[in-house]
């Protein structure tokens, strides 16, 4: 038999940055926040308690720390498992478990009757399916960096799987709790299924808003944001569902269409994971020379 090898000295993590620490801390600030304001809700009628859309609006905090602390990390060239790691923890929080918890509040404030191990069940699978597709996400991207450069996720992304979830509650009051109840029955756990898919996805910010665009572009996202000031909780709502609902459509037309990309996107993802892992090689040994200090990286899953 072989003789064990003894696993390799790990070098012990001495320092983070602070700037992108502390934003991703709002964002698992944010998810506990919502938890407690789930805890506190009044029992006789939670889903009137103000609490109950407080809880929603801090999902969109975290969604804001979760966008924010990415860019900060490329602007400031701060990168490493660490940021992460790190990021995956907060998110699965937040992304995770929190919406799930809104969402069983409803069903069982309006089906009281519905036995609770089959809400409980519904729930599970949007968490379950928040924590795959965090995981996979980390395994496949070996590098966090590479979604800066990537113009499509694959599978639906935690954060907009949350936005879905907390667009909802924000107009519950509008579509009515027997309403509300049955979109969440459904739409939890087609949520869940969603982020473990292939389906393509759009990286919003990275196909739509960095750099030069085409007029109509600019004038598409000037009504989006007059819809959004006027009709703020219905367009967020619409915005939502239609983003979660757009990579069944993508992939439809992909699989008829014959085509296996889209766009090209995995070349360019490829050469941005090339270009960012020579950036990192390159400060890994900046760091080392310096005495070790640990770079810090961040990506919204």
């Amino acid at each position: 038999m072989a003789p064990l090898r003894p696993l390799p000295r790990r070098r012990p993590l001495t320092t983070i940055h602070v700037l992108p620490t502390l934003v991703t801390a709002g964002n698992l600030i944010a998810g506990v926040l919502a938890l407690a304001y789930l805890a506190q809700l009044d029992r006789a009628d939670p889903l009137g308690d103000p609490l109950f859309t407080k809880a929603a609006w801090m999902l969109f905090i975290g969604m804001f720390c979760d966008a924010a602390d990415g860019r900060i990390a490329r602007l400031t060239r701060t990168a490493s498992p660490f940021g992460a790691q790190l990021d995956s923890l907060a998110d699965i929080v937040t992304f995770g478990v929190a919406p799930a918890l809104l969402g069983k509040t409803v069903l069982d404030a309006v089906f009281p009757s519905v036995p609770g191990r089959l809400l409980f069940a519904v729930s599970v699978v949007y968490v379950v399916g928040a924590a795959l597709r965090l995981a996979r996400y980390n395994v496949e991207a070996g590098r966090p960096e590479g979604s800066h450069g990537t113009r499509t996720f694959t599978g639906l992304p935690s954060p907009a799987a949350a936005g879905v979830v907390a667009s909802l509650v924000l107009v519950h009051h509008e579509l009515g709790p027997n309403v509300a109840a049955f979109a969440f029955l459904g739409v939890l756990p087609l949520l869940g299924f969603l982020m473990i898919s292939r389906l393509p996805y759009s990286h919003v910010l990275n196909r739509y808003l960095d750099g030069r665009r085409p007029l109509a572009t600019v004038v598409v996202l000037v009504l989006v944001v007059f819809c959004a000031v006027v009709f703020f909780e219905e367009t967020v709502a619409v915005g939502f569902l239609g983003y979660a609902l757009s990579g069944i459509v993508i992939g439809l037309v992909l699989r008829l269409s014959g085509r296996r990309e889209w766009d090209g996107d995995e070349s360019d993802h490829l050469e941005a994971e090339g270009d960012a892992a020579r950036d990192g090689a390159a400060r890994d040994a900046g760091a080392r020379d310096e005495g070790g200090e640990d770079e810090r990286a961040w990506s919204a899953p």
